[in-house]
């Protein structure tokens, strides 16, 4: 199981999130959820959290970490691989002493293929 971790939700024109389940039920048709999917190994079971659960009012939202939140999830998940995906959530980890893969966030605009296969091969293990 590898429990990829992102920064926060944030509400768009065209997602209006209002609730984490929402935010999940959308992800993967996003362009974040898009991107992360270039990161993930055929085939790998996995799950997505956010480091912090506010959700934003638009793309440039940004809340720092919440630990009490990710080790709640991280515990109860119980990965066998965490993927940080970007600052926010990477300290987040490091705060913790949770190892992990680190990883930009798949909202970064400079995000390459070559970049998500290299992920893709450091999660497959």
């Amino acid at each position: 199981m590898i429990l990829f971790i992102l920064q926060n939700a944030y509400k768009s024109e065209k997602h209006q999130f209002t609730n984490k389940k929402e935010w999940s039920r959308e992800l993967l048709r996003s362009h974040s959820g898009r991107r992360l999917q270039e990161m993930i190994p055929a085939g790998a079971e996995f799950k997505v959290i956010n480091a912090s659960d506010n959700i934003g009012t638009h793309s440039s939202s940004s809340f720092k970490a919440d630990l009490n939140h990710m080790t709640k999830l991280i515990n109860k998940i119980k990965p066998d691989i965490i993927c940080a995906c970007g600052k926010i959530a990477q300290d987040g980890c490091r705060e913790l002493g949770f190892d992990f893969v680190s990883a930009p966030h798949p909202a970064w605009r400079q995000l390459s293929k070559k970049i998500t296969r290299d992920i893709r091969r450091k999660l497959h293990g």
